[in-house]
């Protein structure tokens, strides 16, 4: 690779939503098999990528307790805590500027912490397709969206141009954010995919986008990027109480209009596990498929 890979990893979600489920514990601490957490598996699905040197980890302030829980934890990377939780995009921001400091000619790949990936092989291929294309100069961002296999309409979609539909990375189009179900039906029928929230970028074409959408958000982290890492931290901490929640599918990427994003529409086992039913559902799946394959010849799974 021409420029390194970085990773950022958004784990800063208070899981809500599963906690029936997780005994209250944020579905990306929780372990999900009695070994690892849905974090530890998406760790391991992109170490051997990304170095742990090369890797940002951003949780809450509130996750303290839980990141000690973890084994291990300082193999992975590199640990942010952030003061308050002020949505997606404002986390994504905290993870970017540490790799802007540390390497600003770098690529990121940005990835959620809690979702599921069946196929961990042709997800990492993916991943180094799309540091090509990017290296390249052929395209800015790229997207990764899943085939959808349900027709869910509390996912994000994501559309592409349809004439391209035989080219590996295809120009995006249009997001549709939790449709109707008639209007998924459609999306379905043109070849639209699930946002993952997954995407390799330049660091620099990223923090780009910030700068176009939400440009006072931008210009606060530009100012706390170049404090000394000690007055830094206080100063984040004093702005995230007046910081507005910012959706990064939404205002960030969701509101590009230049067609600079390109999306790889790829079938790799994916799911975001975001309710109870779903994170029920994959987990029978995982139990049957450790069982149906003997250890010798067992695909690469990974959470």
């Amino acid at each position: 690779m021409r420029q390194p890979l970085w990773t950022i990893v958004l784990a800063a979600g208070a899981g809500r939503r599963l906690a029936s489920v997780t005994d209250g514990v944020p579905k990306q601490f929780w372990h999900y098999d009695g070994r690892r957490s849905l974090l530890e598996a998406t760790l391991d699905r992109i170490t051997p990528l990304s170095p742990p040197d090369q890797t940002v980890i951003v949780v809450d302030e509130s996750h303290r307790s839980f990141v000690k829980g973890l084994r291990g934890m300082s193999r992975y990377g590199h640990v942010t805590f952030q003061p308050g939780d002020r949505g997606t995009g404002v986390g994504v921001l905290l993870g970017l500027i540490d790799v802007l400091e540390a390497a600003p000619e770098a690529i990121v790949l940005l990835t959620p912490s809690d979702h599921a990936v069946t196929d961990a092989r042709r997800y990492r291929a993916g991943i180094l397709e799309a540091v090509a294309h990017v290296q390249s100069g052929k395209g800015g961002i790229v997207l990764f969206g899943a085939r959808p296999t349900t027709p869910d309409h509390e996912y994000g979609w994501i559309s592409s141009n349809p004439g391209a539909k035989h080219r590996r990375f295809r120009p995006v189009t249009r997001f549709s954010e939790k449709p109707t179900a008639d209007r998924v039906a459609a999306l379905r029928r043109s070849g639209a995919v699930w946002n993952t929230m997954v995407l390799v970028s330049t660091a620099t074409a990223l923090f780009d986008l910030y700068w176009t959408h939400v440009p006072q958000l931008a210009s606060l982290f530009a100012r706390a990027l170049h404090l000394p890492a000690g007055a830094r931290e206080g100063f984040l901490t004093d702005a995230y109480r007046t910081l507005p929640t910012v959706d990064f599918s939404h205002h960030v990427i969701g509101a590009a209009t230049d067609l600079s994003l390109f999306v790889w529409p790829a079938a790799m086992g994916w799911s975001d596990l975001g309710t109870p039913p779903r994170l029920t559902q994959w987990m029978e799946e995982e139990s049957a498929r450790r069982v149906s394959w003997p250890r010798s010849s067992a695909p690469q799974s990974a959470a």
